[in-house]
């Protein structure tokens, strides 16, 4: 099971360099099919300073994360890991041209018991900082680790 001491872990931040090109092939993927995703003339006419990202987009920045093992990290094992659902909090636009520095770490874990046993719920939020210092988004997502089986 995962080790607890390691509430507050952190993971070494990484910059993302958000293009306009990757916005619009992820807009494309999630068939986000509004033209500000994609032009810039109706991105501006929408309001934003250039083209903005679809919801969800921060899971292309996970291409640029640095290769950490959540094995040695956590102390957990993936082949007992389910995804346990994310919650993003936009606090600002993120549009082509920006650079995100994104910081990682571990903001809880809980053990709970369910139908099959003992589990951990492991909580990390990833935070999205762009070039001017302002946080434009926060990313929580919950990883569960299932115990030992009889």
């Amino acid at each position: 099971m995962a080790d607890f001491g390691k509430i507050g872990f952190e993971w070494p931040p990484y910059t993302i360099e958000v293009e306009r090109g990757k916005i619009a092939e992820f807009a494309l993927a999630v068939r986000a099919s509004d033209p500000v995703y994609t032009d810039r003339a109706a991105a501006r006419a929408a309001g934003y300073a250039d083209v903005p990202v679809p919801p969800t987009f921060s899971a292309v920045g996970q291409h640029w994360a640095p290769k950490t093992s959540v094995e040695d990290d956590l102390g957990v094992d993936l082949k007992r890991v389910l995804a346990g659902g994310a919650d993003w909090e936009y606090l600002g636009d993120i549009v082509a041209g920006d650079v995100l520095t994104v910081r990682g770490r571990v903001v809880d874990m809980v053990e709970k018991r369910g139908s099959r046993g003992p589990m951990t719920l492991i909580i990390r939020e990833n935070t999205f900082v762009n070039q001017r210092g302002e946080t434009v988004l926060r990313l929580r997502g919950t990883m569960i680790e299932l115990g030992a089986t009889p």
